[in-house]
């Protein structure tokens, strides 16, 4: 017995060491090193013509047009690309820069039908998670067969249906950007639906059970919990209303300068610098530096939430 009890003590006599566990070093390996060679190449690669408009944003169009190779870095930093931009804009109105006016069209244009459709979008899907309802597996196959359809192709049919609506033309001409992504979408649907399916249903049966109501369950339990799967679709969103080029030029490219988004505003202004003799390229890589910066803003906030939210399951039984 004496012996037994001293073992049980040795190991918890202080030397806690014997309780840490020890993590393996893992072997270096040729394939290892290859694979994080080939990483590191495809970063360079993917980084490079970001590198290439920052340099270019600092040089000026003097030094640019003397060089006879690649500028790597600029002799003397120049910012007249900037000054350009933010001073001497022909479309600048009252003072402000059509950039940072197309930049503001773009946010209340993109954020306000984001917003509502992603909440919508998991309300629907919440409702196919949880609820039950007659032809419940034939409306979310129908759901998702919406998504094989390429809307694109429909543009100009959409142009004339909004156009017999009077929403073409003055300030009306921001709605068909806006209404359409006020409601749920099939894509986001699909994407939130397995997504609940990872949340645990004993959290909303013993919130049923203490009383909650369908809007109590979903505004203080599934939405708090499904945060990382709608930033990543924010994120998605975000990008595509950002960039999307073709519904402003549709839209608003005959309307007045204040009613351009970013995108129309970035294409106005560099073929309007297009003209000049030496090309101001400094303009051209400023202007598009200072439209990018939002987008590795919002990427840089949210790249935690974005991962979480693509790897589906939101909790465990």
């Amino acid at each position: 017995m004496q012996t037994s009890i001293k073992s049980i003590f040795a190991g918890i006599d202080g030397r806690e060491e014997n309780f840490k566990p020890r993590k393996k070093k893992e072997k270096v390996t040729a394939g290892r090193v290859g694979t994080y060679a080939v990483l590191a190449f495809y970063t360079l690669w993917i980084l490079a013509p970001f590198l290439i408009i920052l340099v270019t944003s600092f040089t000026s169009n003097k030094e640019y047009s003397e060089a006879t190779s690649y500028i790597w870095w600029p002799k003397d930093f120049s910012v007249e690309g900037y000054e350009r931009l933010f001073l001497d804009d022909p479309y600048m109105v009252d003072g402000i820069p059509s950039l940072f006016r197309g930049f503001l069209n773009t946010m209340w244009i993109t954020l306000l039908p984001l917003a509502s459709g992603l909440l919508q979008s998991l309300l629907v899907a919440y409702c196919y998670w949880q609820e039950k309802f007659p032809f419940k597996n034939s409306l979310f196959m129908f759901t998702i067969t919406l998504m094989f359809i390429p809307l694109g192709a429909f543009g100009f049919v959409g142009y004339m249906f909004y156009q017999n609506l009077g929403w073409t033309e003055g300030f009306a001409a921001f709605l068909p950007l806006i209404v359409p992504g006020l409601f749920a979408s099939a894509s986001t649907v699909f994407f939130l639906r397995p997504y609940l399916d990872g949340i645990s249903g004993e959290i909303i049966e013993a919130a049923k059970i203490d009383g909650m109501n369908f809007w109590q369950i979903f505004f203080t339990i599934v939405l708090p919990l499904s945060k990382p799967a709608l930033i990543a679709q924010f994120i998605f969103g975000f990008v595509g209303g950002y960039n999307n080029y073709a519904g402003a030029l549709m839209y608003l490219g005959n309307e007045s300068e204040t009613m351009w988004t970013l995108q129309l505003t970035l294409q106005k202004l560099i073929s309007y610098m297009s003209t000049s003799p030496d090309g101001d390229y400094s303009f051209k890589c400023a202007t598009s530096l200072m439209a990018m910066i939002p987008l590795i803003i919002v990427y840089l906030c949210c790249q935690k939430f974005f991962i979480e939210g693509i790897s589906f399951g939101g909790g465990k039984e």
